[in-house]
């Protein structure tokens, strides 16, 4: 049985549906004209999901929860199912919304690239899969998008990548791809156990089988752990990552280091802590023990980059090394703050990349040694690459200092205080490289031509802005959210 109330009107279903089923007429609308016409469609169609999103927000703050259901293949007991609670709805969010401002970013600064109507057609179904990834309530259809976020991202990578984008996305798809593999064998291997795909019944089927079943669901557990920390780029699985993340074109960046990343979190929430949390009794050591190298080793990577890019890139890997430490500490403290951080390193992260994007189509230029003196030139740029990188860095008030103290907080309840002191250590790394970053780039030697980008792409750098700030002062609603969040994990 499926949580909260039915919806009369099939808002969840449009939400992930829709796109998809408009992606050709974006394509055939650049064709047919000028490749703008196919960007509007895009951005039209991309407000969809974010305003269904934010409509759910009074009902979601009230502690709601809504879902949809369709029969599909009775015969194999299939539904098409959509659920937005409190523990989807932050992810659904971030993903509306950052792929909406993406979509409107890349109205610029694409505007010298080929075949952009192909682009925005994939980016929308991009965008559709990892909707659909936090919406579905069936195991079958997770699967579904979870390739679906796949295809399109690996085509974007490889026709519109700088450097040698066929070569370094062919090395994406293979690894997430390896990724999708061990997620698939551990969820058929879920409905063998017990003759089930929903994700919500089958929490209640586990539960009493957690001693009899206890080895097979501890190795189903670390199956669906791997695929997730594929997709999160966790140590060792991240080699991936800053090739993928720093040659793809900057909205996609975007999405990839700000967006995507998060789904294997989801993953990890939704199907180790809310069907098998009992396994974490044997895996949560060794999982904070990964995320913690996974701090060190991507700040310290990050630390000795030139390229603004790679060091974003590397910087993601430190962070979900955060988020994943307090997913793994299994306490309500840590839960909370790692899913809080989700939405916090999102939306940092994105504006960073945007950020280095202005840089990349006004200036031509990524390079640290080569960039100076811009901040006279390009104050909302400044400001906006200081802000996210303070807020990643966890500095007070913004909001990635709330979601932090969080997870050392979960950390030390779990009795792991020797991790807590080496993720504050990881915090002065980050602090380190970001600050070293902006030095780079807004002090020192003046370059002699610059300016700030035009309103389309500085107008998503703003509500990001607004959002790192606020998410810091006015976070207890979108944190009541997510507390009920951690309820729904019986932790």
């Amino acid at each position: 049985m499926l949580p909260g109330q039915p919806l009369e009107i099939p808002l969840l279903a449009v939400a992930v549906l829709l796109p998809i089923a408009l992606s050709p007429f974006t394509y055939l609308a650049g064709r047919a004209g000028h490749w703008r016409a196919s960007a509007v469609f895009c951005h039209a169609t991309m407000f969809i999901p974010l305003a269904i999103i934010l409509f759910h927000l009074p009902g979601m703050l009230q502690g709601l929860a809504y879902h949809e259901e369709y029969r599909w293949v009775p015969s194999l007991g299939l539904t098409v199912g959509f659920v937005l609670d409190s523990l989807s709805y932050p992810f659904a969010l971030l993903m509306a919304l950052m792929g909406f401002l993406a979509s409107i970013y890349s109205h610029k600064y694409m505007e010298r690239e080929h075949a952009t109507e192909a682009y925005f057609t994939l980016l929308q179904l991009f965008n559709a899969g990892m909707m659909g990834v936090v919406l579905v309530s069936n195991l079958f259809l997770f699967y579904i998008f979870w390739e679906l976020m796949l295809i399109p991202s690996y085509a974007l990578i490889a026709y519109w990548g700088t450097g040698n984008p066929r070569l370094i996305s062919f090395k994406y798809f293979i690894f997430t791809h390896a990724g999708a593999l061990a997620l698939l064998i551990g969820i058929a291997w879920l409905a063998a156990l017990f003759g089930n795909l929903n994700i919500y019944e089958l929490a209640q089927l586990a539960a009493p089988q957690a001693q009899a079943l206890r080895t097979t669901l501890v190795t189903i557990s670390a199956l669906i752990f791997i695929g997730a920390a594929i997709k999160m780029a966790i140590f060792p699985f991240h080699t991936w990552l800053p090739d993928a993340h720093a040659e793809a074109p900057t909205p996609i960046s975007v999405l990839l280091s700000g967006v995507m990343i998060k789904s294997g979190v989801y993953a990890f929430a939704r199907l180790i802590l809310g069907i098998l949390p009992f396994t974490l009794q044997e895996m949560g050591f060794w999982v904070a023990l990964l995320s913690v190298v996974s701090m060190v080793w991507g700040g310290l990577m990050a630390l000795t980059q030139n390229d603004v890019k790679r060091l974003l890139a590397y910087s993601s890997i430190s962070q979900m090394g955060y988020i994943v430490f307090g997913l793994s500490t299994g306490t309500i403290a840590g839960v909370q703050g790692g899913l809080f951080h989700v939405l916090n390193h999102g939306f940092a992260k994105g504006l960073l990349f945007m950020s280095a994007g202005v840089l990349i189509h006004e200036l031509n230029e990524r390079d640290l040694r080569r960039l100076g003196g811009l901040a006279r030139r390009m104050p909302l740029t400044a400001i906006a690459m200081l802000l996210g990188g303070l807020s990643i860095a966890g500095t007070p008030p913004l909001g990635g200092f709330m979601s932090e103290w969080m997870i050392f907080t979960g950390g030390v309840d779990a009795g792991w205080s020797y991790f807590v002191a080496v993720g504050v250590l990881a915090t002065a790394i980050t602090a380190g490289y970001y600050l070293r970053m902006v030095r780079a780039i807004f002090f020192g030697e003046k370059m002699a031509e610059a300016h700030e980008a035009g309103a389309v792409m500085t107008a998503p750098m703003s509500v990001l802005v607004f959002l790192v700030i606020v998410l810091g002062f006015l976070a207890t609603p979108i944190v009541g959210i997510i507390g009920r969040a951690v309820a729904l994990l019986a932790l």
